[in-house]
């Protein structure tokens, strides 16, 4: 989308940010889940936070409620920064339903893929199969996701053709 002119914020990019950068939520996060989650190098150690919460629901609401409003103030903060006459911004946001934040914006796009290349793409980015398999077990269903989406985009085939979507849901929403 950024290629396309349109402003992107990605929500993960900031929950990564918010980890090394604000102390009170590392200081409740070393408080809630102990100084195992601290690396060598003195910062969060997301892989062993990750390996903490993505197999226990009470832990991954506890991370979400030391990280989220954070991340939610910045991403408010980012768009408040947007000209006014930007006729589209992209906030992209994995856990947009789980934390029941689509009612705050005008037009949801969910970008889904099967489940095979969706854990195929975890355990290229280093997770085991077992970590990989409990981070999307922890998520919504995707097939409630996309029922729920103003719009749907079907990430399966060639970049040719991911492109070819993206384009469409983007003239769509310009009203061309």
């Amino acid at each position: 989308m950024s290629e396309a002119g349109i402003p992107v914020c990605e929500a993960d990019t900031i929950g990564h940010r918010v980890l090394e950068e604000d102390q009170s939520v590392r200081n409740g996060v070393v408080r809630e889940f102990g100084a195992g989650v601290i690396g060598p190098d003195g910062r969060i150690d997301r892989t062993a936070l990750g390996r903490l919460v993505f197999c226990d629901s009470e832990k991954r609401e506890a991370l979400n409620a030391l990280t989220h409003p954070v991340i939610m103030q910045r991403i408010a903060d980012w768009l408040g920064g947007q000209p006014a006459a930007t006729p589209l911004v992209a906030v992209i946001i994995p856990l947009l339903y789980e934390i029941g934040a689509e009612r705050n914006w005008d037009k949801v796009v969910c970008v889904a893929a099967p489940e095979a290349d969706q854990l195929r793409r975890l355990t290229d980015r280093g997770l085991t199969p077992d970590e990989a398999r409990a981070r999307v077990a922890a998520q919504m269903s995707l097939a409630l996701k996309m029922e729920r989406a103003d719009f749907m985009i079907y990430n399966c085939g060639s970049k040719a053709l991911l492109e070819e979507q993206t384009k469409q849901v983007m003239r769509t929403l310009r009203g061309e």
